[in-house]
């Protein structure tokens, strides 16, 4: 997954619980439709020292475990929350090198 995927999908993901070390990611049933689908299971598929995907089909929920030592929780949150797509893409950017996320395709 590219940091590009992740704010495409992120139009269909809103935060439905997170607590420092925790989110979970309620993903609306349309994302099937969408082309980079498939990244959100590669995510799942992936890990490191950093973070931990798990993701559950039939409850629509990805969650996403990470090291709050290591990665700051209001950076993990605000870019499925922020409203200005600049800011969005500035804090890719800044989880992406965190979660060892390629920068582009």
């Amino acid at each position: 997954m590219n940091i590009q995927e992740m704010l495409e999908l992120r139009r269909f993901i809103t935060v439905a619980h997170h607590v420092p070390g925790r989110i979970r990611l309620k993903l609306d049933p349309a994302v099937r439709s969408h082309p980079k689908a498939m990244a959100l299971a590669a995510l799942a598929d992936k890990g490191n020292g950093a973070f931990r995907a798990r993701l559950n089909v039939l409850a629509r929920s990805l969650v996403l475990e990470y090291d709050p030592d290591r990665i700051d929780p209001r950076l993990v949150e605000g870019v499925f929350t922020e409203d200005d797509p600049q800011e969005a893409a500035a804090l890719a950017d800044e989880l992406s090198a965190a979660f060892g996320l390629t920068p582009n395709a």
